[in-house]
This record gives C-alpha cells, structure tokens and sequence, in this order.
C-alpha cells in the first residue's frame, strides 16, 4: 500500500540450510484457461538482464485494425535481492512456445547459497509498445525500463547499511493497512472454534443447524480484507484479480446491474474510506461514456446511461439482446451515484484528486453527476405514453401533457433479468418498480444536493426535480400484498427468478423506513420468491447477498440469518474463505461480489444509519446475543 509493490521474503530453513533456488516464469498458455480468447494472439517475451537483478515478462497485446490497444502491452517485473551466496543469469531448456517469441525462449535467475532472498514485484501496462511486427526484434523497452528504475528506487529506499530490510518496507504498509482494517472490529462471543483451521470449519457449518459464530466472524473480516486489497484507485472486480488464470467468468469484468452494488453495499458503513475513494474515480472514468450511451440509445442531451458492464477502461452499451436488453436498463446511474451520495453522508465535503484535478465533491462531482441523472429521468418520459385516473397503460400520439390523476409510464424499461408471466414474455417491459424507485430517488438526491450548493436558479431547478417526482408511476401491490415488479395492471408477476431488483425502494433506497405498509409488502415479496424460486435458480450466491441487504433494511432479522445460512452453510466457500458464484460450490467459479458484499449485510444488520438516524440492532437474530 506504500510503495504499489509486492515484496516476497524468502528465508534460510528452520534448521538453517541455505537457499538454492532458480527462479523462473511459467509459460503463459499453462495457467488455467489459457486459449479460449484473444490472448492467443498476443507475443510475449521472458527477459533477465545479464546481472540477474531482475526477471521479467512483457508482452504485446494483439494487433486489431481500430483497437485501442494495439499498439500497447503490460510488463511484470521482479527485482531480485539475493543476501549473501551468489545470483547468475540462466537461461533453462526452451518450451517451444508460439506466443513467446524471445530469443532465449526461458531465461531464469539461479541463486546458490544465499542467506536470505528479496522479491520486489511491480506490473503495469502501456499504449504505447510500438508496432506489432516490431516487438519480436525489439531490444528495448520504455515501459520494462520505467518498472526496473521504480523497484530499484523501492529497494534503494528500504536498504538500511547496504542491505535490505524487509521490516523497514512493511512497517508503513501494516500501519495504512491496519488502520483500515481496524477501523471496525465485528465479534459474536465464543464459540470454541477460534483455533479450528477454516477446511474444518467449512465442514463443522455444513453440518451445523445454526450459524457458528466464529464462521460468520471469518468470513466478515476476510470480505473487508478483500475490499481494503482492492482500494486504492478503483473498485473491485465480480472475479477478482488473484485467481491467476485466464478468461475469469463474465470476462473479468465489472458488473453494475448488482454485483458492483452488493461489493460497495458495505464500504461507507464500514468506514473504508479509500474504497470510498476509489470507487468514486472509477464512476468518473466512465463519464464519458455514460454521456454517449445516453446519447446513441436514447437521443438524449446532457444525461448519462450506465451500462451494464464494463472492462474497468471503457464503459460503451455494447450488449443488445430480447432477453437481456441492457440498453433499456435504466436505473444504473441513480444506483451507481447512491455510494457516491452516501460517501458524502458520511464524511462531508472532501476534495477529490483524479486525473490531476482537485474536484469539489459537492459542486463538481455530485451535483453534475447527480443533475444528468435526473435529466435522464425526465427525457425518458412523455405525455404520450402514460397511464389513465384507472391505471390503464395509454398511448396518444401528440399529447403534450397529463391530466389530473394521469401519470408517466416509463416505457422502455427492464427489470434484470426478469419478464412477466403469461402471454406477455419479452424482458422489454414498461414501468419496472426498480425503474419507479430510482427515479425517485435519484431526483431526492438531486434536490438535496440542490439545496446545499445553493447555485444560480436552485430553488426553479427544485420545483421542476419535485414536479417530476409528483408525476412518477406509483407502485402496485399483488393479490398477496407484496410490492410488483413492474407497475402494469397489463403484466403477471413471475417470482421463478434469483433477483429481486423490485425491492429497490429498500436497497438501496431508503424509502420504507417511515413507510410500514411497503415493509410489509417487501417482506411479503421476498416471501414469494422464497416459496416460488425455490430449486429453480436460487442458488447464485448474489441473490442470496442482495436478499440479506434488503432484509436489514427492512428489519428482518429472520430473513437476514435465513440468507446468511443459505450462503454459509452450503458449499460456496473455499477454504480462503473467498467464494464461488453458487452456493452449492463446484463451478470453479471465483467471485469477490458474496466475499465482500456480506460486509454490507452484516453492518445494516447491527447499525442502521442515515442523515441524522442512528439506530442500533435493527436486525439482530435470537441467536446472535452477544
């Protein structure tokens, strides 16, 4: 966290046998996955300066006609300290490996009786490596040169009396990353399983009718961890960065219709502020293209469209399917500004360094964001399509306003990943309750946001924001009681399904804190997706997650541990406690959303809080009493 470095130490045997080791790096097609993708394409090089103070591996990304990379590349570099014996540069038998086009196929760092052995690892990547064609004969680089000179200076920076200290390098890391981490300390009382390694208590939960404390306490400061690990510049990945293969599930991506929430669900609350930070520079990076997906999908002026994912650089809508129409996903930009809004919650007004830029939070961040957001809103909407005073869906060609009693439909709108019963059965729907609810909650923002930068025409831009709220859908209500997914009178309610993005007026939103009869009709909604979802896909662990955040919202502290014992209690977890995507285990599938997002869980369960609203144990299980 000091320096941006991995530092590996390396120490003589227990009884005292000096290292010989000879370090080497793998092929690039034998990590898992390797092949399946355009990496293939790549050219890659293994390279050891003829001294051996480094191993090193860059390559170059492929060559497509208008790619943005092609003329870029990413390099991993490791110095090397060896502390006594020698260090000389090897090179081992070739691998006869295609992508890798060096001239000395596998060159190596062989070390003979050295005392102790230093590691500084740092990787980068670079737009500009040159021509393709021009890699293989290249003999030098720009960016493996800026990598040699930086972990050079960390290692110069640390030597204390010509050698190396280790200690001297850890002690500013542990105490950012302490800080961070003790920040918030979460402990359930003793159970006797606090020395019991985490395979056993994998499988002691398993057999176990009730959640075991210490389990709950693991897994809760293992997601923290995880998120501390991932802040710093931006926000954490649904497959993490650690699982050291190639082609991850969902491309490695960033998901933002769930998975990027249920990571953030837990970094104000748990007073991460460098995740809050870096969350923040990861939204502003992807502005741009939120203005033009806005623009390219809808026609609008001056507003912003999330799309569904993004690689981390670019945020283009480039997915477009009947069954997944992600161009018609409207409420990511109210979803993915909340953090942002709650960020400012909690800590007040702060100044923002990205790109270097120091950003007002409140008048150059929040409110421009949070303005064509609402812009989005009212383009969106039209007199045309609106639904009657008996709430009839309508549609009449040039009607210029509503009126009285009549309100907007909003019409496209998708409710991921779901689609009503019956004879209707496109996901393409009109007036999604997840739509309803971040509209109007992303217009509140607006307007309190409004009311604390106080610029020119504040007070005409509040009654236009509040005009438009009056005139939002309203929620319908099933047979049951519990809250719809979409507000059509036209549309059968389907709860065959893992997610719940309907329950938005209660998380994210905060809306049925003062409002009993939309608990109820929440509550009676998750209660249907129980009963009717249950062995169809409800063992995706992130429907599981989200549950759990709706539930503490609402105060139940039944549904939470309900939740908490489908995901703990089943095989979900591997034995670092970082989590599959199913519950049931085996997929192989590595995800960071159930890791981290149980974080948020957890906190909402024990503390609810909102602008001047603290309340404890607003969620505690009977079995939780201590």
């Amino acid at each position: 966290r000091e320096d941006n470095v991995t530092i590996t130490k390396i120490t003589k045997s227990s009884l005292g046998a000096k290292i010989n080791m000879t370090l080497s790096l793998q092929d690039c097609w034998s990590l898992r996955g390797f092949g399946n993708g355009d990496e293939k394409n790549m050219r890659y090089k293994k390279l050891v300066d003829d001294d051996a103070t480094y191993i090193s591996l860059i390559a170059h990304y492929p060559d497509y006609e208008n790619s943005e990379l092609r003329y870029g590349g990413w390099c991993g570099l490791t110095k090397v300290i060896a502390v006594g014996g020698t260090k000389e540069r090897v090179v081992l038998d070739s691998t006869n490996d295609s992508e890798n086009v060096a001239e000395e196929q596998n060159a190596a760092i062989k070390i003979s009786g050295a005392n102790e052995v230093y590691l500084i690892t740092k990787t980068d990547r670079t737009h500009d490596m040159g021509k393709f064609e021009d890699f293989k004969d290249a003999e030098s680089y720009a960016l493996l040169d800026e990598l040699n000179a930086y972990t050079t200076a960390v290692a110069e920076k640390y030597t204390v009396d010509g050698k190396f200290s280790y200690d001297k390098a850890l002690a500013p890391h542990a105490e950012k990353h302490s800080a961070l981490f003790n920040a918030v300390e979460f402990n359930l009382g003793s159970d006797g399983y606090e020395e019991v390694a985490n395979e056993h208590l994998i499988q002691l939960q398993q057999n176990s009718e009730t959640l075991l404390p210490t389990l709950v306490e693991r897994a809760y400061n293992q997601g923290r961890y995880a998120q501390i690990c991932c802040a710093g510049s931006t926000h954490p990945r649904l497959c993490g960065m650690w699982q050291g293969e190639w082609n991850s599930g969902w491309r490695g991506i960033y998901t933002m219709d769930a998975n990027v929430n249920l990571q953030s669900s837990g970094m104000n609350t748990g007073n991460i502020y460098e995740a809050g930070e870096s969350y923040i520079k990861f939204v502003l990076k992807q502005i741009p293209d939120w203005e033009e997906n806005a623009a390219k999908t809808y026609g609008m002026t001056d507003a912003i469209q999330v799309p569904v994912n993004t690689d981390g650089d670019r945020a283009m809508m480039v997915e477009y399917s009947r069954w997944y129409p992600f161009q018609y996903w409207n409420a990511g930009a109210s979803w993915m500004l909340l953090p942002i809004y709650e960020f400012w919650q909690c800590y007040g007004n702060r100044i923002i360094e990205y790109n270097g830029e120091m950003l007002d939070l409140e008048k150059d961040v929040l409110l421009p964001l949070l303005t064509k957001q609402a812009n989005f809103w009212e383009q969106i909407v039209t007199p045309e399509y609106f639904t009657d005073t008996d709430g009839n869906a309508r549609y009449e060609e040039g009607k210029t306003e509503l009126l009285e009693g009549e309100r907007y439909l909003i019409i496209p709108s998708y409710s991921p990943e779901n689609y009503p019963l019956g004879d209707y059965d496109s996901t393409i729907t009109a007036n999604a309750t997840m739509d309803i609810a971040a509209a109007r909650d992303g217009l509140r923002m607006t307007i309190e946001m409004e009311k604390v930068v106080k610029s020119a025409g504040y007070e005409e831009r509040i009654a236009k924001w509040e005009n438009l709220m009056s005139l939002l859908p309203e929620y319908k209500y099933d047979e049951s009681g519990a809250l719809c997914e979409w507000a059509m009178k036209e549309y059968q309610e389907n709860n065959k399904h893992r997610h719940i993005s309907h329950l938005y007026p209660a998380w994210p939103a905060f809306e049925t804190q003062d409002n009993p009869a939309l608990v109820d009709a929440c509550n009676q909604a998750i209660e249907n997706r129980n009963r009717e979802n249950q062995g169809e896909d409800d063992t995706a662990s992130h429907g599981w997650v989200h549950k759990a955040l709706v539930a503490a919202r609402l105060k139940n502290a039944d549904s939470c541990y309900n939740s908490l014992m489908a995901l703990m209690a089943d095989n979900i977890y591997y034995t670092s406690l970082m989590a599959d995507h199913y519950t049931h285990g085996g997929w192989g599938v590595f995800c960071t959303d159930t890791t981290i997002g149980t974080i948020g869980i957890i906190d909402e369960m024990l503390l609810y809080s909102n602008t001047g609203v603290i309340e404890a144990l607003p969620a505690l299980p009977d079995e939780w009493n201590e």
